[in-house]
């Protein structure tokens, strides 16, 4: 926003108007000095720098020189003197010619009283000079007129008043005037918001050679307000300037390169602000103490920052106060008291972002007691100046009732200003409203449009904001290359917590190539930057990574790291190893150590851990007192697998009497927290009338539930619920078998191959039946051998069929040595073979069931068991 410091300015509308006398006429004045002294001391220019003009003091006084008696050469060395900071001879000379009328004169005066330059601050003499300087139609004292009504400075506050000065003073030819309507019309002060508008008048502006309306412009189409965002164009706009010599330029593009430049840019930035400061550009002076107070860019120096505030504070520069401020701020031992000292002072500048700063010092309690009514009172002066920052904080205290009453529909209407004039802050506090529904109606999908706002204007905690929700789907679709393009924005902006999850997805091959070593590198960049976890990721990696060499060294240590820096996965880990005996010797007493100092930092896994060695581990280590104890805290922080473990020590009575209806509680506890085993372990109860009423419906719901979150053996017991209860169904039977068998178990492989041999809920199909029965066999169910052998006989695979008549008898299925005659005469016959090349059976090889292959059956099985 354009404050009221005109630091260059002698109005060329009057100046070239001014009568000379005839005996100045007739000096032989150099007509070279004349015209360089008028362009450069001319009404309207706004330059800071003390090069331009050191150049028009000579200039001017070299036309004071040829015309003595010139009252135009004599404004014009004044108006230079008084731009170099001399303030006593250039208010002298101007009191002399305001005595005469001289109207441009009388608003120096009134600068001088308004800002304190060679004066005390004097609102009411600097609006007496100013209405004097009207009655003589000048152009300039109603641009300054307007300035001090949207202030507030000596007069109330009246944006409508100040914009119909700015309106007469655009009318009267003076140029800046534009500039001031412009944002006016760009704050929504005095008018409604009209950026295209605001935007025309600088263009306006710019046309007539304003330089400071130029850099506007510049500034405009890189954030896309009241045009089309066009970077490159601001970007040819400012290195134009700069060719020209341009202090402006140089800061101006200088400040666009520092916020969305790349690392050359910066550089680029840095040496267009010393070139600047060389030339005297008191607002240079101030950005580069910003950037040395920073220490992002270059080292933090806060003697140099103090330097160049002090130079460019005694050349009027108002933000410069506001810089001197942030200098004690943000120092190591912060000197608050002398901070809010200087932020108020800029803030009775007319520094709208110091009245908004003056206010986050109230709030934060910096420097002053904590006072939320007086920080909003500092924020509702600042928006009401149009200042971004400040609509924001004021949208904020308004939206949360902080400092006064809570008013979500004008804190949201603050903050949708703040967010369009390009305030990130604003839309990301938009995006956490709709998101929380706190205030505004849930709506992930308008949470996540002003995420990507912010992300869009370079707001690097909106990169991290956009990139986890595209990853997880959240008000957008999920895209996790999309999510990777984010999450590398914001790990190159330095989140430390964007580099673990670029280390995780580069691990997981999720949105780009699986890259172990990359994710080596970022998860190690992540720690060193502090984000703890990331040691975790690395102890497991250089442990279990198959793209890498294992490392045991290396992943404990990492490990270690991270436990030392309190991370309790890290620790967990740690126990883990122990307990194991991964990496390390088994040493179940330092497994505890580390589950203990992860549970004291409320790791609920931990404690459930601890529980599950104590109820497990080998010899003196087993401690079911212990796992109970263990357990039952892990279960009241919400942990489900403890909650079913305890569910399971009070079914079985492990260190506690059985009581199945505590079990039932525990398991009811999981089962809510969606724990699949712990679902079915409820439908099993209710199924059975265990520790409550038996109930078929209840239990059926529980099993589909089990079902559907993962577990095979829910879904085994509701199959067998489709298939022998009262809502039988063998089609659904079949489907829940199916499920149960492609989640590996065993016995719902059995089934399934059993449904398949005798076409239940399916048309027969021996050779599915075989292939299930086989996987049942390997994934250990004894039973199957017994069908497996039907199965092979009805397919004419005798010599199969009689192998699996023995590794049935094995298994201990002794009725199947009785069913014989069920089976063919091949499978009689090959049974035969296969006892005979045992050596059991020296009878003929044929399909009898005769004596001599029944002894050879019953020594079979005295031999082999079963």
């Amino acid at each position: 926003m354009k404050l009221f410091n005109f630091l260059a300015t002698a109005s060329l509308f009057l100046a070239v108007s001014i009568t000379n006398s005839p005996a100045a006429a007739a000096n032989a004045v150099d007509p070279t000095s004349e015209a360089n002294c008028r362009h450069l001391a001319r009404d309207g220019v706004e330059i800071d720098n003390l090069a331009y003009w050191r150049n028009a003091l000579a200039a001017c006084e070299a036309y004071l020189q040829a015309e003595p008696g010139s009252i135009d050469a004599r404004y014009f060395w004044l108006a230079s003197k008084f731009n170099l900071q001399q303030y006593e001879p250039a208010l002298a000379g101007f009191e002399e010619l305001a005595a005469q009328g001289h109207a441009p004169s009388m608003d120096y005066l009134a600068e001088a009283s308004a800002y304190g330059f060679g004066r005390e601050r004097d609102f009411n003499t600097a609006l007496s000079w100013l209405r004097k300087a009207r009655e003589a139609n000048d152009p300039r004292s109603a641009d300054y007129l307007g300035e001090m009504y949207k202030l507030g400075w000596g007069v109330a506050q009246d944006f409508v008043m100040a914009r119909s000065y700015f309106e007469l003073a655009d009318r009267l030819g003076y140029v800046p005037a534009k500039r001031s309507l412009a944002w006016m019309y760009l704050d929504g002060l005095g008018a409604p918001v009209d950026a295209e508008r605001g935007f025309g008048l600088l263009s306006a502006a710019a046309q007539l050679g304003d330089e400071r309306a130029t850099t506007d412009l510049a500034f405009l189409y890189t954030i896309g307000i009241g045009t089309e965002k066009n970077t490159s164009r601001a970007v040819a706009m400012l290195d134009d300037l700069v060719r020209k010599g341009s202090a402006d330029g140089m800061r101006t593009l200088a400040r666009y390169y520092l916020r969305d430049g790349d690392k050359a840019q910066k550089k680029t930035a840095l040496d267009l602000l010393e070139k600047a400061v060389a030339l005297g550009d008191g607002g240079a002076m101030r950005t580069l103490a910003d950037i040395y107070i920073a220490g992002k860019v270059t080292e933090r120096d806060f003697a140099k920052a103090e330097a160049l505030l002090d130079q460019a504070i005694a050349q009027g520069i108002v933000a410069a106060y506001r810089g001197k401020a942030l200098l004690f701020w943000k120092m190591p031992d912060p000197r608050y008291g002398q901070a809010m000292s200087w932020m108020k002072e800029a803030a009775s500048r007319g520094d709208s972002r110091a009245m908004a700063d003056v206010g986050v010092m109230y709030e934060e309690g910096k420097g002053v007691p904590v006072d939320e009514r007086e920080a909003r009172i500092w924020y509702e002066k600042s928006a009401k100046l149009g200042d971004p920052s400040g609509s924001r904080h004021f949208g904020q205290s308004l939206y949360f009732g902080r400092g006064g009453p809570r008013d979500i529909e004008n804190g949201v209407k603050w903050l949708e200003k703040s967010a369009a004039a390009g305030e990130t802050d604003a839309m990301r506090v938009l995006a956490y409203g709709y998101e929380d529904g706190s205030g505004l109606p849930k709506d992930a999908v308008k949470a996540f449009e002003w995420f990507q706002k912010a992300a869009d204007a370079g707001d690097a905690d909106a990169f991290l904001e956009v990139a986890d929700r595209s990853y997880d789907g959240s008000g957008t679709t999920a895209d996790a290359q999309k999510s990777l393009v984010w999450y590398l924005k914001a790990a190159e902006s330095g989140s430390a917590k964007a580099q673990y999850c670029v280390g995780l997805l580069y691990e997981r091959g999720e949105g780009t190539a699986q890259d172990s070593r990359e994710a080596v590198h970022w998860f190690k960049t992540a720690a060193e930057n502090g984000y703890i976890e990331a040691f975790a990721e690395l102890g497991e990696m250089y442990a279990n990574d198959a793209n890498l060499p294992r490392d045991d060294g290396k992943s404990i240590g990492y490990l270690e790291k991270g436990a030392a820096a309190g991370n309790a996965t890290a620790m967990i880990l740690l126990g883990i190893k122990y307990e194991d005996g991964d990496g390390v010797a088994r040493d179940y007493a330092k497994a505890i150590e580390w589950y203990e100092a992860a549970a004291n930092k409320k790791s609920a896994d931990a404690m459930y851990r601890l529980g599950t060695l104590y109820r497990g581990a080998d010899g003196n280590q087993k401690d079911f007192g212990k796992a109970l104890e263990w357990l039952t805290k892990a279960g009241a922080y919400g942990n489900a697998k403890a909650q079913y473990s305890l569910g399971d020590i009070y079914e079985y009575g492990q260190g506690v009497p059985i009581d199945r209806s505590k079990a039932l509680s525990w398991f009811m506890m999981a089962a809510f927290k969606q724990y699949p085993e712990a679902m079915n372990a409820v439908g099993y109860y209710y199924q059975n009338g265990i520790g409550t009423k038996e109930d078929q419906t209840i239990a059926r719901n529980w099993f589909q539930k089990a079902a559907d979150a993962g577990s095979a053996a829910g879904a085994l017991n509701l199959a067998w619920y489709y298939e022998n209860g009262k809502d039988q169904d063998q089609a659904v039977a079949f489907q829940y078998y199916k499920k149960s068998a492609e989640l590996n178990s065993a016995g719902g492989m059995f089934a399934l191959g059993r449904f398949y041999d005798d076409g239940l809920g399916i048309a027969v199909d021996r050779q599915e039946a075989i292939k299930w029965y086989l996987r049942a066999m390997d994934a250990g169910y004894n039973r199957a051998a017994y069908r497996l052998a039907y199965a092979y006989d009805a397919t004419f695979s005798s010599d199969n069929a009689a192998e699996n008549i023995l590794l049935a008898m094995r298994q201990g299925d002794r009725q199947i040595a009785d069913e014989l005659k069920a089976f063919s005469p091949f499978t009689r016959t090959a049974l035969k073979r296969s006892l005979s090349r045992r050596g059991l059976y020296d009878g003929p090889l044929d399909d009898e069931i005769d004596q001599p292959l029944k002894s050879a059956l019953k020594n079979y099985a005295m031999s082999y068991g079963g």
